[in-house]
């Protein structure tokens, strides 16, 4: 069903509703009613009770989808909106959909929850009714299509494309408006949903079974969402991976979260589940349940907080070695010498295991030889004793090329490498004096003193 309405007039209201607007934690007030039907500015589709006011001008240029009999209630598209020449053209020359602008679709909790934790790409929840949830959604990649079209931006309908472009917006506002709706900030969302404050953090090491290894883990934060204290289930909200990405998991049963583990404690309570009744068992029953990982005593480790650096720095040391290889001269030396000398043991081991079979080694040693002599000798000289401790314990051989720059450093100013030894403990001093310039450590005092002389 069409009708007319006063477009103008829509968005008067917009930009009054728009001054007037604050951030809040939860959904904005419901903005003020459409204004009444004046003239033929828009046309307006009925899509399901709701109203989608597209600018009238322009209707000749648009193919309008607003029949989805195969949707689902719990995720249903409303309307969908294509530039026609480039969804005829693309469906002539190879059967498929192109010219795709914008369009909306409606979703209940439940589908909300399996949403946010997933990619969502092309998808933007902005709105809520207080029961279901509305998105805009739009393509990821350039959907204009001619079957002539060579540089884009040079074939001659380009300029209608990106006026059409700028449509999807305004009616996006409008939409809100029209239909009364809350606008819904998913980041704010999404900040609540993170904040481990009252959660408790579990590590995973998911090679713990296979060999031991501690070094590389996953840190999942897990709450009560039903009975709390003892006696209540708990359950993974989130975890993070090695480099820091975030993932939200709702458990996808076709139910809301909530009235899903309000039944999960029922059955606690019945005895059922037993294993959900302490942070680690559920961490474990997570894992093997959503990753299909055998686990065993020792993969999993309760922690006070979250480890940001630890993520931070496999971040840093992974993007030092990237950048080493594909644009060497954008890395300055102190830069490399203080990501290397941050990094610890299970940051090394983070980056062996998962860059093996690349060439980062040599590239990554050269580049910490040439940086190892300069200007400020003694900083220097720390991040490479850090380096060289870090590593004491890995699979590859740091000790070799990086006990070469030990010596060096020593040789260009033994007073500086003195200084930066006493930032390390007797043990780790140890260590580093055989890489003291003459025979055995030399014959400096510290190099007595490490040894034990």
């Amino acid at each position: 069903m069409r009708r007319l309405y006063a477009f103008a007039l829509v968005l008067v209201c917009l930009l009054a509703l728009t001054a007037c607007g604050g951030e809040t934690g939860g959904p904005d007030p419901v903005p003020d009613p459409p204004p009444p039907e004046n003239d033929e500015a828009v046309t307006v589709y009925d899509c399901g009770g709701l109203s989608v006011a597209l600018p009238t001008e322009h209707l000749d240029l648009l193919r309008v989808d607003t029949d989805f009999p195969d949707a689902e209630e719990s995720w249903k598209p409303l309307i969908s909106v294509y530039e026609k020449a480039s969804y005829e053209a693309a469906m002539e020359d190879f059967g498929g959909e192109g010219g795709f602008l914008f369009g909306f679709l409606a979703m209940d909790q439940a589908a909300f929850e399996q949403h946010i934790s997933s990619d969502g790409s092309g998808i933007d929840v902005f709105a809520t009714d207080g029961e279901r949830y509305y998105a805009y959604t739009y393509p990821t990649d350039v959907q204009f299509y001619r079957s002539d079209a060579g540089t884009l931006p040079d074939h001659p309908d380009w300029e209608i494309w990106e006026k059409l472009n700028e449509i999807g917006p305004q009616v996006r506002e409008d939409f809100l408006v029209r239909n009364g709706l809350q606008s819904f900030n998913i980041q704010d969302f999404l900040n609540r949903q993170t904040d481990g404050g009252d959660g408790v953090w579990v590590q995973y090491y998911p090679y713990f079974v296979k060999d031991g290894d501690t070094r590389i883990y996953d840190q999942l934060l897990l709450r009560q969402p039903a009975g709390q204290g003892e006696g209540g289930l708990w359950a993974v909200e989130q975890w993070l991976d090695v480099w820091g990405s975030q993932y939200l998991y709702f458990p996808d049963t076709g139910k809301p979260a909530a009235e899903h583990y309000a039944e999960l404690q029922e059955a606690c309570d019945a005895g059922e589940y037993p294993e959900l009744l302490t942070p680690v068992g559920a961490a474990e029953a997570f894992v093997k349940d959503y990753f299909g990982h055998e686990t065993a005593e020792g993969s999993f480790e309760r922690v006070p907080e979250v480890d940001q650096g630890y993520m931070e720095r496999n971040q840093r040391l992974q993007q030092l070695v990237l950048d080493l290889e594909f644009r060497p001269e954008d890395v300055g030396d102190m830069d490399l010498l203080n990501c290397v000398g941050d990094a610890t043991g299970d940051n090394w081991g983070v980056l062996g295991r998962f860059m093996y079979g690349s060439d980062w080694f040599n590239p990554l040693m050269d580049a910490v030889a040439e940086a190892a002599v300069g200007e400020g000798q003694q900083t220097r000289n720390q991040a490479v004793m850090a380096c060289f401790l870090a590593t004491q314990n890995t699979l590859s051989d740091f000790s070799t090329p990086l006990g070469d720059v030990l010596r060096r450093q020593c040789g260009a100013d033994p007073d500086a490498f003195d200084a930066a030894m006493e930032e390390f403990s007797q043990e780790e001093q140890a260590l580093l004096t055989p890489y003291r310039s003459g025979p055995a450590g030399g014959n400096s005092p510290m190099a007595a003193d490490a040894s034990g002389g």
